[in-house]
Formats: structure tokens, C-alpha cells, sequence
């Protein structure tokens, strides 16, 4: 059985390393060609992986890999925002493409040497750039509305691992004043989709149910600011970080 699902997992693998070939090597230059300002390519190239994302996700359910709780919270007033969610597993990214249309991200410079390279290059932040500039290119991106998503853990959590926040979100946030709206990714076992994990490893059930919730809960950088960055930036990230271990302490399976 574990052979079966292990084949429907890579098959759901070979189908998004596709799916991105596409899309970065025909898709997205075509839509840069046709397609102008620069800004407004951006946006259809980042509504163009929403919703090539929300297929990917509806292949997933259909292969019975994932399945995504019915009740999710409302998205829509996020634009000049900060989301930052936990990061249990592989798919935590295409989730939140898929379920904030058009939302800005930034993401790891190491992405710019895969199958999504031109992706990543073309419509988000890379995280490798000088902290200066990426700073700038996050306070422009929420000036003109965005939704900005940052996962402030920086790369997966390791499973029974205590989740430690980098102070970056904290910075991003302070400087552009934008507040932080946290999400906590749960369900089941996410053995399989962790960082390190085996590549044909799954979990017991073969299926990764996700559970997504939006807590009552914004982080406002105002409250936190007295001038003095480096301390403003470690008190915010200590509050950030007790909150998403209490509330997604749980969920880290």
C-alpha cells in the first residue's frame, strides 16, 4: 500500500515539475510579451500561479494526496498586508497561492536554480538579495495593495521541533508599518512533506488533510516601535513566536 501512495505522490511531483516548465518557459514570456507596464504583468503572471495552483490542489483531492477543510477563513481584506503562516510541509506555499489570489511572496534564492526559476525571478522577492533592497521591494509591493506573504520560520519545521521565527518578518514589518496577520496550517501528519523527509516517504494514511485558520489575532508594528530597530525588531519576532507555539504548537505532527 505504502508503494501506492509513494507512486501517487511522485506522480502529483512529476505533474507540478511540468506544470512549472510550462508556465515559466511559455506561459509567463508570453504574457510579458503581450502584456504591459511591467506592474500589471506582475499581477496576471502572479493570478496566472493562483489559479494554475488551485488546478494543482484540485488534481491532489482528485488523487485523494490532499484534501483541504471546507471552512476556510476569509482572505479578501489582506491587501497591504503582511501574511505570515507556519511551515509544516511542502505544500503550505501552494496552498496560500491558491488561496490569496495574486499575492506577492518572498522566497528562497535557491528556487531561482530550479524548474520554477523564471517563476520566481519574474513576479517575486528573492530573498537573496542585499536586506536593503529587499526591504524597499517589500514596502513597494504593499504600497501598491499586495499582499505580501512571508513564512517567518524561513524553511520547513522539523517534526516535535519547537518553531523559531527569524526576526526578518519583524523588520519588513517595521519598516513599511505594515501589520502582520498570522495563519496557522494544521491537519493530520505531514511525515513525507517535511524538510529532510525521504522523497517516496508518506505519512500512515497515504493522505495530507490541511486545516487552515486564521486566528483573531494582527501583529502592529506601531505598537512595537520606539526607535530602536534591532531591539523593536527582537521584541516583535519573541511575541510572534510564543503565539504561533501556542497556537500551531499542536500542529507541528
Amino acid at each position: 500500500m505504502r508503494f501506492l501512495w509513494s507512486i501517487r505522490k511522485s506522480f502529483a511531483y512529476l505533474v507540478f515539475g511540468v506544470g512549472s516548465l510550462i508556465i515559466g518557459l511559455i506561459i509567463l514570456p508570453a504574457e510579458r510579451i503581450l502584456i504591459h507596464p511591467a506592474s500589471r504583468f506582475r499581477h496576471v503572471g502572479r493570478l496566472t500561479i493562483t489559479y494554475s495552483h488551485r488546478a494543482f490542489i484540485s488534481l491532489c483531492k482528485a488523487i485523494r494526496l490532499l484534501e483541504i477543510e471546507k471552512s476556510l477563513p476569509d482572505f479578501s481584506d489582506l491587501g497591504g498586508k503582511i501574511v505570515s503562516p507556519n511551515h509544516p510541509s511542502l505544500f503550505d506555499v501552494v496552498i496560500m497561492f491558491a488561496l490569496i489570489p495574486g499575492a506577492d511572496c518572498i522566497v528562497r534564492g535557491a528556487l531561482t536554480r530550479t524548474v520554477t526559476g523564471f517563476i520566481v525571478r519574474a513576479l517575486y522577492i528573492v530573498n537573496s538579495e542585499d536586506f536593503d533592497t529587499l526591504k524597499e521591494d517589500c514596502r513597494k509591493s504593499l504600497d501598491a495593495g499586495n499582499t505580501l506573504i512571508i513564512f517567518p520560520e524561513g524553511t520547513r519545521t522539523k517534526k516535535n521541533i519547537p518553531i523559531n521565527l527569524k526576526r526578518g518578518t519583524a523588520y519588513i514589518s517595521l519598516y513599511t508599518g505594515a501589520e502582520i496577520v498570522p495563519v496557522i496550517i494544521g491537519g493530520n501528519s505531514k511525515d513525507g512533506l517535511r524538510k529532510k523527509n525521504h522523497f517516496y516517504s508518506v505519512n500512515d494514511t497515504g493522505r495530507y488533510i490541511y486545516t487552515i485558520r486564521r486566528p483573531d489575532k494582527v501583529f502592529d508594528p506601531a505598537e512595537y516601535d520606539t526607535g530602536n530597530q534591532r531591539s523593536d525588531a527582537i521584541n516583535l519576532t519573541d511575541d510572534m513566536e510564543a503565539f504561533f507555539r501556542e497556537e500551531a504548537g499542536s500542529e507541528n505532527l
